[in-house]
């Protein structure tokens, strides 16, 4: 990995859980990042607010039904 790359340009992903309890939705997201000797390393990141609305719109609608 290049530190002068910015994260944006790696082969990086992100990984959102979402779990539901009695006190509402919890989120947790991280980005995946593979380096070039074909390993991963996780770095925790903050839920971007609009996944967070979409998820949670998501689960709403699901309970109206």
């Amino acid at each position: 990995m290049n530190a002068s790359q910015p994260i944006a340009e790696q082969n990086a992903y992100g990984i959102t859980y979402v779990t539901l309890d009695g006190n509402g939705l919890r989120f947790e997201s991280e980005r995946v990042i593979h380096l070039t000797d074909g390993t991963l390393t996780t770095l925790k990141m903050p839920t971007q607010l609009s996944e967070r609305l979409a998820i949670q719109q998501l689960v709403c609608d699901r309970q109206a039904r």
